[in-house]
């Protein structure tokens, strides 16, 4: 056996193949086991809450497009490093997103990671319900919703512009 593996590891092609398939199969274990408690392939509850300019109420989602609605918690340092990416995502016109701020100590809290993060999304102040209704348990969370207005992916921690843009792509397919 351990003939027949240093063999395998000796080609350096196949070794690389092995170990590439290694990391994928590790990274979508670590990404099953962070979502195996949040919603998919249901509607995106109804969520209407204050904006942190103070203009009024928005609603998380658009019905009839498909976006991505991103929870965030002022203090994540993953937050701070991935809200970037959505941003823009949503700048190319590729999809809308919506961000809703969690965990937070006051609204100055969240304006000034705004500030930091250079974000032009809108910002919505969520409550502990809000995190109850999505099952948001850790930061960043966040869920692709298809124009039907139901949860299509979803995902925790740091997501790449590519992965969100992907998934958002996923979301609305061209053959719908």
């Amino acid at each position: 056996m351990r003939a027949a593996w240093r063999r395998l590891r000796s080609r350096k092609w196949t070794a690389l193949a092995l170990d590439a398939l290694l990391i994928v199969a590790v990274m979508l274990a670590v990404h099953a086991w962070q979502t195996r408690d949040l919603p998919v392939d249901e509607p995106a509850p109804e969520t209407v809450l204050a904006l942190l300019d103070g203009s009024g109420l928005a609603h998380a989602t658009r019905p009839g497009e498909a976006g991505i609605v991103y929870f965030f918690a002022p203090w994540c340092f993953y937050c701070k490093s991935s809200i970037d990416n959505l941003d823009a995502i949503a700048a190319d016109g590729v999809t809308w997103g919506t961000a809703v701020a969690l965990d937070y100590g006051s609204p100055d809290e969240v304006r000034a990671f705004v500030e930091e993060t250079g974000i032009r999304l809108p910002v919505l102040m969520g409550t502990p319900q809000t995190a109850a209704a999505w099952s948001v348990h850790a930061f960043p969370t966040y869920y692709v919703i298809d124009a039907e207005g139901r949860i299509s992916s979803r995902s925790v921690g740091y997501s790449t512009w590519l992965g969100m843009r992907a998934r958002a792509w996923l979301a609305r397919p061209p053959w719908r």
